[in-house]
């Protein structure tokens, strides 16, 4: 499976359009920012929940494509923890652990209806909003590496 990152930002239309690839975007575990509401019949719907939305920016805004796949790299994002309240820290690591092993085992269910995994053009690490760094949160950061690693072997 060929593993790319994007040469551009994501813009939902282009996603949309694009059947062939499997693309990536961050996530939080709340499954919700922005106001657009994601259609009851998508899979993220029937696997999350319905009522959910997706944002006009940051890689979510493809929350809810049927070929767009999350990789949770913020714990929440709802009106009580937002940006730095609500990042993951190294102390969450079994919680992060079980978080991101669902997100790959939904990635690696669904990997062979494309012909490739597209990762956001600005990556999935040291965001303003997550922040998962060597410095901040290194425990994160191997797992989450290992794991983006796996994908080289699908």
């Amino acid at each position: 499976m060929k593993v790319i990152r994007a040469e551009k930002f994501y813009n939902r239309q282009d996603v949309e359009q694009d059947k062939k690839s499997m693309y990536i975007f961050t996530d939080n575990t709340d499954r919700d920012s922005g106001k657009s509401l994601i259609p009851n019949d998508s899979w993220y719907s029937t696997k999350y929940g319905e009522g959910k939305h997706y944002p006009k920016v940051t890689t979510a805004l493809i929350r809810g494509l049927e070929n767009a796949y999350p990789i949770t790299t913020q714990h929440w994002y709802n009106p009580e923890h937002k940006g730095i309240t609500g990042r993951w820290n190294d102390e969450d690591i079994e919680e992060f652990k079980k978080v991101i092993d669902d997100d790959f085992e939904e990635i690696y269910k669904n990997a062979n209806k494309f012909k490739q995994i597209v990762f956001p053009f600005q990556g999935i690490f040291n965001s303003k909003i997550s922040n998962i760094s060597d410095s901040r949160t290194p425990i994160l950061k191997k797992y989450l590496m290992e794991k983006c690693m796996t994908l080289l072997r699908i």
